[in-house]
């Protein structure tokens, strides 16, 4: 959410906590109930679009540490090879896994995700001679593991990003829902409780009171309060 939605989102949570606050007063009402229930539905809408909309950070960090994993192991897997290449002449093999540590995750990543699974499946070829060379069938197997990971969640990032545009999208529509609500419905239905529910109208219109942070400027101010008799 932007700061905009942000603060008007503050204020979405003050008229609800008013509403909730103050239920017995404003029940009596069907047309403002009904119109109440639509508004909370709205703001839960709005908080699981957020969530959505934040989630894309989380999905980049896994993916990050699978493909560093992922580089990691291989490496070591590719140097323990190169070392027994190197030891019985095997020139073939030797070129298969003679890589940097960098040149193992250089490029993109579907030639890095095939560099890797080469790089396996060469050392597979030798596997019953690298025990001497620090690599079992079970590190063999946990390589294989991690390739498997990365490219489990390598397109984890842009469906997120996907998913949060999506989701950018739909809060624009679910503010203008919240706002309509609240301005076209509520707000003149609430009048009616300036006389019978004097303390929850002047709790309503002070909650309905918006701030814009960035400008330090109010946007929307309430009706004047109506002072009890």
């Amino acid at each position: 959410m932007n700061a905009q939605q942000t603060n008007k989102l503050r204020a979405y949570l003050a008229t609800q906590a008013v509403l909730e606050d103050n239920e017995a007063a404003w029940q009596t009402l069907p047309a403002f109930a009904e119109a109440a229930g639509e508004f909370k539905a709205v703001i839960t809408e709005i908080n699981d679009l957020a969530q959505t909309q934040a989630s894309r950070n989380g999905s980049a960090d896994e993916k990050d540490i699978a493909f560093e994993a992922m580089g990691n192991t291989t490496y070591e897997t590719a140097g323990a090879v190169l070392a027994y290449a190197d030891k019985e002449q095997n020139h073939d093999l030797a070129g298969r896994v003679d890589f940097s540590r960098s040149a193992i995750t250089d490029g993109r990543e579907s030639a890095v995700v095939a560099r890797c699974r080469d790089i396996a499946a060469a050392a597979t070829t030798v596997a019953d001679s690298l025990a001497d060379y620090g690599i079992t069938p079970a590190k063999l197997t946990g390589l294989k593991k991690k390739i498997d990971a990365f490219e489990a969640v390598q397109p984890g990032p842009r469906k997120k990003a996907v998913t949060g545009s999506a989701a950018t999208k739909a809060l624009i529509n679910q503010f203008a829902t919240a706002d309509s609500i609240l301005s076209r419905r509520m707000d003149g239905l609430a009048y009616q409780f300036r006389e019978t529910q004097t303390d929850f109208f002047n709790q309503y219109n002070s909650a309905r009171y918006v701030v814009d942070n960035p400008g330090g400027r109010k946007a929307v101010g309430p009706p004047e309060p109506v002072k009890n008799p």
